[in-house]
């Protein structure tokens, strides 16, 4: 029922962070916590295999498209 990516995984848990001047800073995903400034590691978000142009919150879910976090 959710419109953007961000919206739909925070509504089941599988992505937690904190709001900031670019949108929703990832710092959790999946249980796995990782913040740049402290662990020089942070949740990197890919629309089809390449690294969004997007932040989470204000990427819509399209069908069809598949939506992915790496850790770098």
């Amino acid at each position: 029922d959710k419109v953007t990516v961000g919206d739909a995984l925070i509504e089941v848990g599988l992505i937690d962070g904190e709001e900031s001047e670019y949108g929703l800073y990832v710092k959790t995903v999946n249980g796995e916590t990782f913040d740049y400034d402290k662990d020089g590691k942070y949740w990197a978000f890919y629309v089809d295999d390449e690294y969004a142009t997007t932040g989470v919150d204000s990427t819509n879910i399209e069908e069809g498209v598949e939506y992915s976090f790496r850790l770098e």
